[in-house]
């Protein structure tokens, strides 16, 4: 696979993968909070619902972050 700029296409793959990921996270969050803020969800469960999730963004974003930076033994 081609090198160039520290990076390689399989590696943007993967970080456009994940920045997928992470838009449909955000969504199921929100869909979480409307249906907790509209009453047809009891708090509790939203509340440990949306906190996974962050807690799920927050591992991916480790991830993410691997794979579009850019490394020196690449260039």
């Amino acid at each position: 696979m081609t090198e160039k700029h520290g990076l390689t296409q399989y590696r943007l793959n993967y970080a456009k993968d994940y920045a997928q990921s992470f838009l449909e996270t955000v969504h199921k969050i929100e869909v979480m909070f409307q249906a907790s803020a509209e009453g047809l969800i009891d708090e509790e469960i939203a509340e440990k619902y949306i906190s996974n999730n962050i807690e799920e963004l927050n591992e991916n974003w480790k991830y993410f972050k691997s794979y579009i930076e850019q490394r020196e033994d690449m260039r």
